[in-house]
């Protein structure tokens, strides 16, 4: 391959809104695969839940190298939950997935594998025959699928599966332009990655449907559709006339044997990370305004 994926440092976001049954199963078998890759760093997002799933993750993580809990103040949404782990994150690679672990973590490395030739990476259900779905929810799926075609020209099989790679450099400004916080965000992302000239790989994984997600097709679909209108405008104005050169990868300047530090911590005082690992500066980029209102971790 040319690098060994072994030591590709790796950050991998957790939005979680009320988890806390789920996490006490789904974070350790996280933090196990994680060992593989030295320097790697896990960062739980917890969307202003209700119960106790910071207290829960700070315990789960007290003991995890590299790891923290970011409280949100109130439920802003998946999209806006993972924004605010990107800015955080300071990986070579950085991966966001559910924390249900619906989509089998031991197809990681194939998602990192993918890295070497393009700038984002995606996990699909529907290539292969791998994906355990509801009748229901595969329908659904497809159909929000042509309609994300024709509105926005993505070629793509599928955009909302919850496990997606990108390279650091490309994850940042893909992040930092989007403004969807819903679960429409996947859309207006990977239209900003085409309009980049990104190149978008899609790796079949194995995913299986857990239930008690947090997902209603009622509730949530409407908002998805406004989201998605809205990631065809966004994308269309945000850009500039010629595509952004990717970044090289992995970055050979760069410690392979942990991720890139930054030479100051720009953290303010008070800041809403908490660190339940050993201690991990903050990337030197603009966080979300919403993540810096966040107030201390309780319980922790």
């Amino acid at each position: 391959m040319g690098w060994d994926l072994d030591r590709v440092p790796v950050s991998v976001v957790i939005p979680a809104f009320n988890e806390a049954r789920r996490l006490p199963w789904s974070l350790p078998v996280l933090a196990d695969v994680l060992r593989r890759f030295p320097g790697s760093e896990l960062i739980v997002v917890d969307d202003g839940s209700t119960d106790d799933t910071s207290r829960i993750a700070g315990e789960l993580l007290r003991d995890v190298p590299n790891s923290r809990v970011i409280r949100l103040p109130w439920n802003s949404g998946k999209g806006a939950a993972i924004r605010v782990g990107v800015a955080a994150a300071v990986g070579e690679a950085i991966v966001f997935m559910d924390a249900d672990l619906a989509s089998d973590i031991s197809d990681l490395p194939l998602l990192l594998a993918a890295l070497e030739h393009a700038e984002v990476a995606l996990g699909s259900r529907r290539l292969g025959r791998t994906a355990d779905r509801a009748a229901a929810r595969r329908l659904g799926s497809w159909a929000f699928n042509q309609l994300t075609r024709s509105l926005v020209s993505l070629d793509l099989a599928d955009t909302q599966c919850g496990f997606k790679a990108f390279r650091h450099a490309e994850a940042k400004v893909l992040f930092g332009l989007s403004q969807a916080n819903g679960f429409g965000f996947d859309v207006e992302v990977l239209s900003l990655a085409r309009s980049l000239g990104y190149r978008i790989a899609e790796i079949p994984v194995r995913w299986s449907e857990e239930p008690g997600g947090t997902f209603r097709v009622v509730r949530h679909t409407p908002a998805m559709l406004a989201e998605l209108a809205r990631a065809r405008r966004h994308a269309r104005r945000s850009l500039p006339g010629r595509p952004v050169a990717p970044s090289a990868w992995p970055n050979r300047g760069r410690d392979a044997a942990g991720p890139p530090k930054p030479a100051t911590d720009p953290s303010p005082a008070g800041s809403p990370i908490a660190r339940a690992g050993s201690p991990l500066p903050a990337v030197p980029t603009q966080v979300p305004a919403l993540s810096q209102e966040a107030g201390p971790l309780r319980g922790v």
